[in-house]
């Protein structure tokens, strides 16, 4: 079942301040998969409401100023803290305006909104104190969010009208975004400039030039995965280590195999880590190995990589990402980024899944994001390398650390990643993520 979002808005005549401050104030509710994010205990009334009084007005413009980048920016990886302009781009509470806001946070992974919420702090002096958490994301299908923020917005504008508030600047962004969207151009532009982290027009025309000619050349898939890691709050200039990758030496192959992903053809709704681990079984089943420890060697034959080739699979320095670039005749070109035995492994089977979900057509890449495809390749490769029930055989309900430093050894794995696949599989929930709500930072 889709999940929904809403924003619920009850019109009050209680508001004070400027004419659109007070022509918008209302009882707002705000739900994500049913969970109330605005239940809060009121201070004053010493009493627990499902709305909080304020005016929407901010809250509107907030999105619409935010627009490109709440449907389309990803949280950074755990390596690099969300900064300022992020958390201001992507928090409720830069909302402002002197109203007390609930601490959400919004970010895309490429085919959803994700949202978090953490109840105020205990020193919060605050007339209202938020209760609600929700520490494992809400995912929202990006159309959905867009969708909800329209009418939302539209409700608003439609609110000033009636009062005789026309021309507004609401209504003057609002215009600009529709706009915008209805324009193929102007959207892969904006689109761009929020997957490296710019609001719009913040980018340095030489800047967007590059992404631009990198769109053309890479496709969108590779740069909504690469954009985020090398954009504004890179180490380098935006995007010229993908340049690089170009002309960077690498190691050729072509996988030989035949499974491909067809689960979220069928139902969009289905978690990338469901879908992660039905393809990592039908792979294994397609090798003929449905249980058993996958030797180094197979993976690399997986891939298509000579023999000869394989002491070459090394980085030639320290990198964000490791990718995959289409060659001649269904070749790729692989430019690893891991060193160590157990996770250059782990590398070649996120190839390996990357490859079965995305085909050979566009760029593979690896990196330390959270979107819903780098999600989806850490699942698969925790799978594939780790089957849980050829894992559970050889645990026989032998929790110990000693027995899981055994597992890790049989299946030449980490010992996180079977300690992540326990817990998943403890918890009823699979997705091998070790990502934390940029809400605790």
């Amino acid at each position: 079942m889709m999940k929904k979002f809403e924003l619920r808005q009850s019109w009050s005549d209680t508001g004070s301040g400027s004419p659109e401050f007070s022509a918008t104030t209302a009882r707002l509710e705000i739900y994500a998969d049913g969970h109330n994010l605005t239940k809060n205990e009121n201070i004053w009334s010493r009493s627990i409401q499902d709305h909080v009084l304020v005016s929407t007005w901010p809250l509107a413009m907030w999105a619409l100023q935010n627009w490109w980048r709440l449907l389309y920016e990803p949280l950074p990886s755990p390596a690099r803290r969300p900064d300022m302009g992020w958390r201001m781009a992507h928090g409720l509470g830069a909302a402002n305006h002197g109203f007390v806001w609930p601490e959400i946070m919004f970010a895309s992974d490429g085919e959803n909104v994700q949202i978090w919420s953490t109840p105020s702090s205990d020193d919060n002096q605050q007339s209202v104190r938020y209760i609600k958490r929700i520490d494992s994301p809400v995912s929202i299908p990006i159309a959905v969010f867009r969708s909800v923020l329209l009418d939302f917005v539209s409700t608003i504008e439609s609110r000033l009208d009636a009062v005789g508030l026309h021309a507004s600047d609401l209504s003057v962004f609002f215009k600009i975004i529709r706009d915008e969207e209805q324009n193929r151009d102007s959207m892969i532009y904006r689109k761009l400039e929020a997957l490296m982290g710019f609001d719009p027009d913040e980018c340095p025309p030489e800047t967007m030039d590059n992404a631009l000619k990198l769109y053309a050349a890479c496709g969108e898939k590779t740069l909504s995965e690469l954009a985020p890691v090398y954009g504004k709050g890179g180490k380098t200039e935006p995007l010229k280590p993908i340049e690089a990758f170009l002309h960077a030496p690498g190691v050729m192959g072509m996988p030989e195999f035949s499974t491909k992903s067809m689960g979220r053809e069928t139902n969009s709704d289905t978690a990338p880590w469901r879908v992660a681990v039905e393809d990592a079984r039908k792979l294994r089943e397609e090798i003929g190995n449905r249980h058993k420890a996958i030797e180094t060697a197979r993976l690399f034959d997986l891939l298509g990589i000579a023999a000869s080739d394989r002491d070459k699979w090394s980085p030639p320095c320290r990198s964000l990402v490791s990718v995959g670039i289409p060659a001649f005749h269904q070749h790729i070109k692989f430019i690893p980024r891991k060193r160590h035995p157990l996770s250059k492994r782990f590398e070649l089977a996120r190839y390996i899944g990357d490859y079965i979900c995305t085909g050979d057509s566009h760029w593979l890449t690896n990196t330390d994001l959270g979107t819903a495809r780098q999600r989806y390749q850490r699942a698969f490769a925790a799978a594939f390398l780790c089957p849980m029930d050829g894992l559970m055989a050889f645990l026989q309900d032998d929790y110990s650390e000693e027995a899981i430093e055994d597992a890790a050894d049989h299946f030449d794995v980490s010992v996180q990643t079977i300690a992540s696949l326990l817990n998943s599989h403890s918890s009823g929930e699979r997705e091998f993520s070790f990502f934390t709500s940029p809400l605790s930072f």
